[in-house]
């Protein structure tokens, strides 16, 4: 059995979001067991759950009564591998910082601040058969297991990188294997993305350029992006509020379809009288 935990000092990180570019300061606060994972803007508390998500194009921001909260996914998905189940976040701004495009300071921070287990235990949740969402060229579904995995592929067809494929099946080697992926991009999306007023904190130093010709940047990995992918995935499905027991097979999936899934999921706590 494992038990909830939260962090045993506060923790202060400043930086610039990556869509908005404007500056943010965080603070990790300790919260008690069974409170969740709750974010705090000009004292508006907003649960880090599916039913807050407002906006899934290019990040998940969470919203309620006109406050939103921008680029939570990378913060989730550090949370979510330390099994970090109750916490405040207090944000002082409009994003979550992109740090270095990954979710690795975040870790470091945490790690370095301490976890304190807590007494309750963590709330799992299994799937007694497969499910299925599709979204264009998109595709993900869920077999039921007794572990947390995910199969994701990604695919890129006229691109250097062309496809990739990666296997995670352990929360422990996530800060070794997952945690230093950076955020990406192609040359192709630049334009109409700063079009459309994202991406104006985006640089060499906290995003993956892929170019006509490949990497325009060093990478930290041969394949990065589907790392990546997999880091997005675990912070979006930090959403569903619980620990979920199942074989996550991802295909040139997004966060929109992660969280038509996710909001599936939590349909069958509803009508299990589960939540």
């Amino acid at each position: 059995m494992e038990f909830q935990r939260t962090i045993k000092r506060e923790i202060t990180i400043e930086g610039v979001g990556l869509h908005t570019g404007k500056f943010s300061r965080i603070t990790l606060i300790p919260s008690e067991e069974n409170k969740g994972i709750i974010f705090i803007k000009n004292n508006c508390q907003i649960p880090a759950l599916a039913d807050y998500v407002v906006d899934t194009k290019r990040n998940v921001s969470l919203g309620y009564n006109g406050i939103e909260i921008l680029t939570i996914e990378h913060l989730l998905s550090a949370l979510y591998s330390l099994r970090i189940t109750n916490l405040y976040v207090l944000v002082e701004g409009d994003e979550i910082p992109i740090l270095d495009g990954s979710s690795f300071p975040w870790i470091e921070a945490i790690k370095n601040s301490g976890i304190e287990v807590q007494k309750a235990p963590i709330d799992y949740f299994s799937l007694d058969f497969p499910l299925v969402e599709k979204e264009g060229k998109g595709m993900i579904i869920l077999f039921p297991s007794n572990s947390f995995k995910i199969h994701c592929v990604l695919s890129f067809p006229g691109t250097p990188i062309l496809w990739q494929r990666y296997e995670f099946f352990d929360l422990d080697k996530y800060e070794k294997d997952i945690a230093p992926a950076r955020t990406f991009g192609f040359w192709y999306e630049l334009e109409e993305l700063e079009k459309n007023g994202l991406i104006k904190g985006a640089s060499l130093e906290n995003a993956v350029l892929v170019g006509k010709e490949g990497y325009v940047n060093k990478e930290r990995f041969e394949d990065e992006p589907v790392r990546h992918k997999i880091l997005d995935i675990i912070g979006d499905f930090c959403l569903l509020g619980r620990y979920l027991n199942a074989h996550i097979f991802a295909l040139s999936s997004g966060h929109t379809l992660h969280i038509k899934m996710v909001r599936r999921l939590k349909e069958f706590f509803r009508g299990s009288n589960k939540e």
